[in-house]
């Protein structure tokens, strides 16, 4: 991800954000289709990747990313 991004709609700045999920903290994405009986125990063995969010500073237009996880510097 660019250090900044512009927005898509107008042009303005866009600011790093998050959209916390009001249970269990910041959103996450996961792959593949949700189970036909949603229950937390299909979050299990799947990987999660963060959504960040950037909004623009000019007109509001949000943008989402799944982002994946930093590699660890050796």
């Amino acid at each position: 991800m660019p250090d900044s991004l512009s927005c898509l709609r107008c042009e303005g700045v866009m600011e790093a954000g998050f959209i916390p999920n009001p249970t269990r903290g910041q959103m996450a994405w996961f792959k593949g289709e949700p189970p036909k009986t949603y229950r937390e125990s299909f979050m299990f063995g799947r990987q999660a990747l963060m959504v960040v969010t950037h909004r623009c500073s000019a007109c509001g237009y949000l943008e989402s990313y799944a982002m994946q996880p930093a590699s660890p510097s050796t």
